[in-house]
């Protein structure tokens, strides 16, 4: 895999992808009955205990915190949360961040947890989610992103993410979203919902909606379709067909508005059309483009659609088979698959070599587990290479598991509790009280929280 986009993610150190090359592995030292064995050291500055004691949160949901060395003597500290497949009165979602009008924005992970929990759910814990885009799209999530069954943007074609259904179950791979738009006479399918033009996701035209940001534009001309007259509200749902009506073509366009409640489709306009030599794009509609079972693709499938026509968009998004997905965070790369350490992809050298502070999500058949690893503070942790943190997820009990966002951004919130409530497998049964704010248990290495475009909360259902 090979990905060379034109814009930059914004993450904690470079962005993920690069050619890796000759990269050596090394094994973590072992690391018997990891969340048992006590602390190595005491009185470090860290805001969590340290003891490798569990803390149970609430029945089902426990948090550890790991103090370990390097095999050079250098400190490791790791945070641990452990949720319960077997407990259904708690679920893990997802959350983004949003501006004052519903766009995209990064926010702290626990404010996002802060206004999750003013609608009325009990968030017990909070950790980081995907990596984002550079300025001015902060807050855009690189990967796949839906919350609570509304899609907000698309991921690359072949990056992971994890993902949980309607059920609960959780699950990590590459996920396949399908969105085609129909009229009468033709159907095209989507190239990438709310991405910046021009990036290197699957060529044909993108789609917006008012979650990206007010406008859209580009230095290159384009051509913008404005539709309306929904036959559902928005956000789009991440497994749902609605009706529309075409209101309005911008031809030409370097900026145009994306209006609340409407989608835009926005096409590259051909050479041809930009100089004037073909004002019809004839040229584009036929050159660059295929067929694909009945669907238009490529870079010259343009939709040709006029005003008042009216069209039928179709999205579908599926992961490892499974549908119905209620909550999907993307990451990368795939550290664990079916129980053996995998790096799946072509991190860069900086990404997987380096030492950075981690996040990881991983699941098993009892278990999804989440885990933060400080970094880049000497004296209290140096953070891990993807190799170490493969080797760390394996020692935790994980069957499938994916790097997601660090640096700066890796950070674990959680939730305050009644003094008595044990460990996870009774933790509740004394009545726990879940106060906010979440207290951060980490130590991260900005000094201080660093604002993100997701997040996995903890929430205690029933």
């Amino acid at each position: 895999m090979s990905l060379k986009p034109d814009y930059k993610t914004s993450s904690s150190s470079e962005h993920p992808t690069g050619k890796m090359c000759g990269m050596k592995t090394t094994r973590l030292f072992a690391l018997p009955c990891l969340l048992c064995a006590l602390s190595f050291a005491t009185g470090a500055p860290g805001q969590g205990s340290g003891t490798g004691k569990q803390q149970g949160l609430a029945r089902g949901v426990g948090y550890t915190h790991l103090r370990r060395a390097t095999p050079a003597g250098e400190p490791w500290s790791i945070h641990v949360l452990e949720v319960s497949r077997r407990q259904k009165s708690v679920v893990l979602e997802a959350v983004r961040g949003a501006g004052a009008t519903g766009e995209m924005r990064r926010e702290l992970p626990t404010e996002m947890a802060r206004r999750a929990a003013a609608s009325g759910k009990k968030v017990i814990a909070v950790v980081n989610g995907d990596y984002d885009l550079a300025a001015p799209l902060l807050g855009v999530s690189d990967g796949l992103a839906v919350s609570a069954g509304a899609i907000t943007t698309t991921g690359r074609p072949t990056w992971p993410a994890m993902g949980v259904t309607s059920s609960g179950e959780p699950l990590i791979g590459v996920p396949q979203v399908e969105m085609v738009l129909q009229s009468r006479r033709r159907s095209w399918r989507i190239a990438a919902l709310n991405k910046p033009l021009g990036t290197a996701y699957e060529t044909g035209p993108y789609l917006y909606t008012r979650e990206f940001r007010a406008t859209v534009k580009r230095d290159r001309a384009f051509r913008a379709v404005v539709i309306g007259k929904l036959s559902r509200g928005l956000p789009l749902r991440a497994d749902a067909t609605l009706r529309g009506v075409v209101e309005e073509i911008i031809e030409g366009a370097t900026e145009a508005p994306i209006p609340a409640g409407k989608l835009v489709l926005v096409e590259q306009m051909p050479k041809e059309a930009r100089s004037g030599s073909d004002p019809a794009g004839e040229k584009g509609r036929q050159e660059g483009s295929s067929r694909n079972g009945g669907i238009t693709t490529g870079a010259g499938a343009r939709t040709a659609l006029r005003a008042g026509e009216k069209v039928k968009l179709r999205v579908r998004v599926s992961m490892n088979g499974r549908t119905k997905l209620r909550h999907v965070i993307g990451g990368f790369p795939i550290l664990v698959e079916q129980g053996r350490k995998s790096i799946v992809g072509q991190p860069s050298v900086s990404l997987a070599l380096r030492r950075h502070p981690r996040t990881a999500v991983c699941t098993n058949e009892q278990k999804i587990i989440l885990v933060v690893v400080d970094g880049r503070q000497p004296q209290l942790s140096v953070g891990m290479t993807l190799d170490e943190l493969a080797d760390l997820m394996l020692e935790l009990g994980c069957t499938t598991a994916m790097n997601t966002d660090g640096g700066g951004s890796s950070v674990m919130a959680v939730a305050a509790r009644a003094e008595g409530a044990g460990n996870a497998d009774n933790a509740g049964a004394v009545g726990a009280r879940y106060i906010l704010p979440l207290r951060i248990v980490n130590s991260p290495s900005d000094g201080q929280e660093r604002g993100r475009g997701n997040a996995w909360i903890v929430v205690k259902s029933k």
